[in-house]
């Protein structure tokens, strides 16, 4: 994203700030300095391969993106958290002597559950207004949620002068998620958008979040993302369900294989995968399987990478979806769909559904030159079978999450 572009973004949020919080308030009019303001910009994220592995203790390959979310705000004197998202037009308050879950706005529980952490944990934070704007869709599986959670930690991080670990933050916002809101989400969304590298990807191990930085200049081409357009509430699909699953075949597992060290489905060999066929119930066994081979093709594409063979890390990409497809069952019929047609077009390298699945969007590696044609060939099909238009959003590797200084 333009740097120009950024600074358009802030300007409109920093006006809004004023008419919203400020206007007609005499004292807050005589103390508001523009130069006070703390301005906030926090990356979506892409999983290039690893897909339900962060909550199996496995491995992944994934960035932020130039996609943003942006926060504007300052501190207001009071106990009050005030809070309007221009993206969604809507407005919030509340104090944080009291932070409750709020069953009928959705989106203000990730900022709640975020400073209820800092809070627990013996930060001190006070009042303050924000403005919240965003180019990130929201359901589309790039992370808004990871997003807005790190980019209000970086804020009150920024506010209030707090000292923070960056592993901390990340770990704080995961809680938040999965205690505050109900996601039982792993670590990868949270740490790809505040650990992001330009024109890197992170390989990433959620065993202990140890991590490196892999060179990926995308050079002539994109991450192309195709939102489906059909949406999902993570907290209300069978995400959780999955999850479930996972552990209940680690115990089974360890048990047979009398094996007290298996404590998560990453413990368990690719090698010793087909041993268990036959001795736990067929639907763990693929779910098992999913997670066991997509940690074997993180190692190959990294492998690729370091090579720079995109046309290998392409195929990794189409395998990982078929295994998502058949053996974890979060693939839906019109993503499906998308992988199935785009992987007859010229210029695509590689398609899979991206994040958890049950709707969202597919991410692909396509040629930059081909996008026009690759999106031109998709939208006349894919609305001509569902009668609806998907989103395209193509993008590059980005920073992560951090304030920005005019």
């Amino acid at each position: 994203m333009e740097k120009s572009e950024t600074n358009i973004f802030f300007k409109r949020l920093q006006d809004l700030l004023f008419e919203k919080f400020i206007k007609g308030n005499k004292e807050r009019e005589n103390a508001f300095k523009k130069e006070n303001l703390i301005n906030i910009l926090s990356p979506g994220r892409v999983n290039i391969i690893g897909e339900h592995t962060d909550y199996n203790l496995g491995l992944s390959i994934n960035t932020a993106i130039n996609k943003y979310i942006f926060i504007a705000g300052y501190e207001n004197k009071t106990d009050y958290v005030e809070v309007f998202s221009r993206y969604l037009n809507d407005s919030n308050k509340f104090s944080l002597e009291d932070i409750t879950f709020d069953k009928t706005t959705s989106w203000i529980n990730y900022i709640k559950g975020v400073l209820k952490e800092y809070i627990q944990h013996g930060h001190k934070i006070g009042g303050f207004s924000i403005v919240v704007d965003s180019n990130l869709p929201i359901g589309a599986g790039i992370s808004s949620s990871a997003s807005l959670e790190v980019g209000v930690a970086e804020f009150v991080e920024e506010l209030f002068n707090l000292k923070v670990n960056k592993k901390e933050t990340v770990k704080y916002c995961n809680s938040a998620e999965n205690n505050f809101v109900g996601v039982n989400c792993g670590f990868m969304d949270q740490f790809s958008v505040a650990y992001g590298k330009e024109n890197n990807v992170i390989y990433l191990n959620f065993k202990d979040l140890s991590y490196e930085y892999i060179p990926f200049d995308l050079e002539d081409n994109l991450i192309l993302i195709v939102d489906s357009k059909e949406e999902r509430n993570l907290a209300n699909t069978e995400y959780n369900k999955r999850r479930q699953e996972c552990n209940d075949a680690v115990q089974l597992i360890s048990k047979i294989v009398k094996n007290k060290n298996i404590k998560s489905l990453s413990d368990i060999s690719l090698d010793s995968l087909y041993e268990l066929e036959d001795k736990i119930p067929e639907k763990l066994f693929r779910r098992v399987k999913h997670v066991v081979t997509e940690n074997n093709r993180v190692l190959l594409s990294k492998e690729y990478l370091l090579k720079g063979d995109i046309e290998k890390l392409g195929k990794i990409l189409f395998e990982s979806h078929n295994s998502l497809r058949y053996d974890y069952e979060v693939s839906t019929e019109k993503l499906d769909y998308l992988v199935d047609e785009m992987s007859k077009i010229k210029g695509v390298y590689g398609v899979r559904l991206m994040g958890a699945g049950f709707g969202g969007s597919v991410i692909s590696i396509v040629k930059k030159s081909k996008i026009d044609s690759i999106t031109d060939i998709i939208d006349g099909k894919f609305l001509k079978k569902f009668n609806v238009s998907p989103d395209f959003i193509d993008c590059l590797f980005s920073d992560g999450t951090r304030r920005v200084k005019f």
